[in-house]
């Protein structure tokens, strides 16, 4: 009788070390991770993904099984480990009346001791550090268990959720679900464990920037849009084209940028020229097309979604007058994940003097001068650098001076209403 005690308390650590390390392996794993395994081939992954695609019911059998070892230590494992320490005890000169309180309480302390250290403690320290591997041992008997114990199992559960909705709490949230907090958090970690190297880590970082920043916020602003009128022949876009690089003009009518009537590929043109190098007194008409206008305070994520459903690379912001407020190529978008891609002949807005010390155009966008300097400047509804400046000071002039979390702005240069450029340094 003492032997099959023996073993049955032997059997109760290692179930309750069985449900512990399937509780842990149940919530550590992830569905990318379990996804992996079932493409791999291997079979027991199918178990597990059994399980994490009814995480709630299992999560339930696991503390179904650890209540019932615990009632059943608690009934056996005291009386059994007495046993254990009674040749002990008959060696030590206690008085008997003292020998059974003793014996009591050191039992206590020691299977107590071996349920934590052996049940609990050592199967969550492993798998925490081997999630996969424990997860895959665990998951064939888990749902062997769980279907023996169902009946029960369904009644705690649904009792469980019953109380549970009382306090407004949703059944099945998936536990997958990141944030993207979260994301960034693990984006972050990875770095500096060496898994992501710099360049991807910022690639990664600038993806999230899409979801808060507004299209006007990387627009070439209206002032300058290179435009051309509908008026034009083949030969002015050619004269046009020699002073300004662009593949893709607005067309307007009457020389009004509020009036843009479409866009001009310039391939189209040459591919027509190619043809027929007559046409370069005839007008630009037969070759423009309808451009792709959005609301200029759209997010820059919604609007990629956009440009790839209609396949365009150019879209035409407009004001909430309807107005046209500038525009915006997505390669202006790509800017704000992988940086300025001129940056080979130079960069376009902000001109590095020295350490901390630059020269930045006025129209430059503000995400692209925080990304410079390091830290975020309040704006309050203004998109560049001279909105900025006027909303810190609104007769700001040439030589005039803001200063703004150890850095200093200089304005180097205005034009009629806006500021042209300025020269920025951080304040020794």
């Amino acid at each position: 009788m003492e032997l099959l005690n023996d073993l049955f308390v032997v059997v109760l650590i290692i179930g309750t070390a069985f449900f512990v390390a399937s509780e842990f392996a149940i919530v550590a794993i992830r569905k990318p991770t379990v996804l992996s395994l079932v493409e791999s081939g291997n079979k027991r992954a199918r178990y597990v993904q059994k399980i994490t695609g009814n995480m709630n019911d299992y999560l339930a059998a696991c503390q179904l099984g650890n209540t019932l070892a615990a009632l059943a230590m608690g009934w056996v494992g005291e009386d059994t480990m007495r046993g254990w320490l009674e040749p002990i005890f008959t060696l030590l000169p206690l008085p008997a009346s003292v020998e059974g309180p003793v014996s009591i309480f050191v039992s206590f302390i020691l299977i107590t001791f071996l349920n934590v250290v052996l049940g609990e403690l050592a199967p969550k320290t492993l798998t925490i550090q081997s999630t996969e591997k424990v997860a895959l041992l665990i998951a064939r008997p888990l749902v062997y268990w769980y279907y023996f114990t169902f009946p029960l199992n369904w009644i705690l559960n649904h009792s469980a959720n019953f109380i549970t909705r009382l306090f407004g709490a949703k059944e099945n949230v998936d536990a997958d679900q990141m944030t993207p907090t979260e994301l960034k958090i693990i984006f972050e970690d990875s770095y500096k464990q060496g898994l992501l190297n710099p360049q991807e880590f910022k690639y990664m970082k600038n993806i999230f920037k899409l979801g808060d920043v507004p299209a006007q916020e990387v627009m070439i602003p209206r002032m300058e849009v290179i435009a051309i009128d509908e008026t034009a022949t083949v030969l002015d876009l050619l004269k046009l084209t020699s002073e300004h690089t662009y593949h893709i003009f607005p067309v307007t009518t009457d020389h009004d940028k509020d009036k843009i009537v479409g866009i001009l590929q310039v391939s189209s043109v040459m591919a027509g020229l190619g043809k027929d190098q007559t046409i370069l007194n005839q007008s630009i008409k037969s070759f423009v097309r309808a451009g792709m206008e959005v609301f200029e305070g759209t997010i820059l994520e919604e609007l990629i979604v956009k440009m790839q459903e209609k396949g365009e690379s150019f879209v035409i912001l407009t004001d909430e007058y309807g107005g046209t407020s500038g525009i915006t190529t997505i390669e202006d978008i790509m800017e704000i994940i992988v940086g300025d891609l001129e940056e080979v002949s130079g960069p376009k807005g902000i001109r590095k003097i020295g350490k901390n010390h630059f020269v930045i155009s006025g129209s430059e966008p503000l995400v692209s001068v925080e990304e410079v300097l390091g830290f975020e400047l309040e704006s309050a509804g203004v998109h560049t650098l001279s909105g900025w400046l006027f909303l810190q000071n609104f007769n700001i002039d040439t030589g005039d001076i803001v200063s703004e979390n150890g850095w200093v702005f200089k304005v180097q240069s205005m034009n009629k209403n806006s500021v042209r450029q300025v020269e920025v340094k951080k304040m020794k």
